[in-house]
């Protein structure tokens, strides 16, 4: 009697959801939490045994960039994980929203490289808020069939170059454009932006940049179809974009700038109060578990935050994604990027210049 009389109260549960607008799957959503992050992470393929222990997938909620996320949450957004960049996790942090991670519920945190785990800002109050899950690099990736000549000389000076006025495009996003253009512009040091004379040298090289982009955009297909069409010869990208311009048979090629390429770790972060607790750490695990990081890089290009991936990827394969057996290497030769230092008045400046001030 009572099974039968818990079935009735279900089908009075869903009835009533319908009638307000709610599917069965919507409702059923609910019951997973929901992470708030980068596009292009809500693939299935990245969490395959938080499907098979669910039934199905979390729900997901894709920021522009992190500095629309950290308002959101600041906001009041309510979502149950993150996934921030090493250079913000200190920003994420101070909204005050983020808890503790207990890295005894964290299977593979041993197998997590020990480099990565030292990032500033992972450890906050003597406590890791934040668990290292990919890497990649910030840079150009340009039509070598309409923009041969820099094949010889890369340089984020394409950006730049008159000759490709109005096809070019950059990312719509501080840490990946305005401060390229903070490096051009040749200031001390390209994360600090406390001296009024470095944004006014910053804001000249960005008012170049404005009149020289086709478009900004932090989307990277509408970025990867430009430059499949030839609408644009060169534009900033992750590279996850490479990747996928390369198996349509694209004459395309991922730079090494003679300035240096940008590089970033990204990872995840619990939200305090989360509902979902136990659901939110088989998503960590899951996307921590070996199938789901040589997915990524596959599919993806990005490094990875264990060594038993690479480990199990071909070498010839790693290499033509620009990754190595020995990921330090590559992750010590770029710019690493960092907190940016007076983002307020860097913010204000980029807004100003896009809006033709």
């Amino acid at each position: 009697m009572l099974s039968n009389y818990l079935k009735s109260g279900a089908r009075v549960a869903a009835a009533c959801a319908m009638a307000l607008g709610l599917s069965t799957a919507a409702v059923q959503a609910q019951d997973h939490p929901l992470f708030f992050g980068w596009p292009g992470y809500e693939a299935p393929e990245l969490y395959p045994d938080y499907v098979k222990k669910h039934g199905g997938m979390f729900r997901f909620t894709a920021w522009g960039d992190e500095e629309e996320g950290v308002t959101k949450l600041q906001s009041g957004f309510n979502a149950d994980f993150l996934f921030p960049c090493n250079y913000k996790i200190k920003k994420w942090y101070a909204t005050g929203r983020l808890a503790p991670i207990d890295t005894s519920r964290i299977k593979n945190w041993d197998k997590i490289m020990p480099s990565l785990k030292k990032i500033d800002g992972a450890v906050q109050d003597g406590k890791p808020v934040w668990v290292p899950i990919d890497w990649g690099q910030t840079s150009v990736v340009y039509r070598t069939d309409l923009a041969p000549e820099y094949q010889n000389k890369e340089s984020w000076e394409i950006l730049w170059d008159r000759k490709y006025k109005g096809r070019v495009a950059a990312f719509d996003s501080l840490v990946d454009a305005v401060v390229v253009a903070g490096l051009m512009a040749g200031i001390p040091d390209m994360w600090d932006y406390t001296n009024p004379a470095d944004v006014a040298k910053t804001k000249d090289k960005m008012r170049e940049l404005v009149g020289q982009v086709r478009f900004f955009s932090n989307d990277p297909t509408t970025l990867e179809q430009a430059i499949a069409s030839g609408e644009v010869v060169a534009a900033t990208v992750w590279n996850e974009s490479v990747t996928r311009l390369k198996k349509q048979g694209l004459p395309v090629k991922y730079m090494n700038p003679k300035e240096g390429a940008m590089t970033w770790v990204c990872g995840l972060s619990i939200v305090k109060g989360s509902k979902h607790l136990d659901k939110v750490y088989d998503a960590i695990n899951a996307m921590l578990a070996k199938e789901s990081r040589i997915w990524e890089i596959n599919e993806f290009g990005y490094g990875v935050s264990t060594q038993e991936a690479f480990d199990a990827v071909d070498s010839d394969l790693l290499s033509e994604l620009g990754l190595s057996k020995n990921p330090d290497d590559i992750l010590n030769a770029g710019i690493f990027q960092s907190e940016i230092q007076g983002e307020g008045a860097l913010q204000e400046m980029f807004d100003e210049v896009k809006a033709g001030l």
